[in-house]
């Protein structure tokens, strides 16, 4: 019978493409690491720029990004090839191993989830709470380009990133 068809197709936009069994989109764009530290590390270990993403499992834009502009075949390319792509969800529930304390403009406050460490880490050094939040850094943290939210005009995206490779070089 047909009876479950509907409820696929609504179930196949609710998760991040990456979850899908599945691949419906060529070009697709996948995350080297969801954990900052690890991302860093390797970046290090093989002298690439980095792209950090701040994304949401919740966030209907991030999902809009992904699929106009990453999609792009010269955009897949240049964040497959030249950047590590470090994928940070700030609505990531799985608990810290134990919470972490913080001072947060002279208030105390517990993280408590991944998503929490992430969400904190783009307030506190990039100064910034929405998603979908892109940033290219250095292995060593340090900005190369300013940062990017939502824009779906591929162009635009294509010279963000090229701008970020561009310093990226001239710092070596």
């Amino acid at each position: 019978s047909n009876a479950g068809a509907p409820l696929k197709a609504v179930s196949a936009f609710a998760p991040p493409m990456k979850t899908q069994d599945f691949n419906l989109y060529t070009n697709e764009v996948h995350a080297k690491f969801d954990d900052y530290d690890l991302g860093m590390e390797y970046a290090r270990q093989h002298n690439k720029p980095v792209m950090l993403d701040f994304t949401g499992y919740g966030c209907v834009n991030c999902r809009k990004m992904e699929l106009a502009v990453w999609t792009d075949p010269k955009v897949s390319s240049i964040i497959n090839n030249d950047y590590v792509l470090i994928t940070l969800y700030v609505d990531n529930k799985t608990p810290l191993t134990e919470p972490v304390k913080i001072m947060e403009n002279g208030t105390e406050r517990t993280l408590r989830t991944v998503g929490d460490k992430w969400s904190y880490l783009q307030r506190v050094k990039f100064g910034a709470n929405a998603q979908p939040f892109y940033v290219l850094i250095d292995n060593e943290g340090n900005p190369l380009n300013k940062s990017y939210a939502y824009d779906e005009d591929i162009s635009k995206y294509i010279n963000f990133l090229q701008t970020g490779l561009e310093n990226y070089r001239k710092e070596k």
